[in-house]
């Protein structure tokens, strides 16, 4: 069994992920790529530790599921970060009409 490449694995997801993505990647690279580092160098850690005979099947299989959860987490306050960035758009553009369509409509609909 050869050992695990990190960069090699970890260039190989980010281009799966890139693709997937497609045009939400520029959006989302660098915390996409620090947490698939992150899981490229747990994988090749669990492959030292499987050697060894310092971890079990289960273990490793907790391992990857845990970090496969915090991407979640990443991407998704990624996803969120644009959510946040919408509606301050949004609550800018009423901002800016606000008073003007308030007054026209005689009451506080903005």
């Amino acid at each position: 069994m050869s050992q695990l490449d990190v960069t090699t694995i970890l260039n190989n997801m980010l281009a799966a992920v890139k693709t997937s993505l497609a045009s939400k990647w520029p959006a989302v690279q660098d915390i996409a790529t620090t947490t698939f580092k992150s899981l490229a160098q747990n994988l090749a850690d669990i492959q030292t530790m499987k050697k060894k005979g310092t971890i079990t099947n289960e273990k490793a299989a907790l391992l990857v599921d845990m970090q496969k959860h915090a991407i979640r987490i990443a991407l998704l306050s990624e996803e969120g970060l644009g959510l946040l960035a919408t509606e301050a758009a949004i609550n800018a553009a009423l901002d800016a009409v606000r008073t003007t369509v308030n007054t026209a409509l005689g009451f506080a609909l903005l």
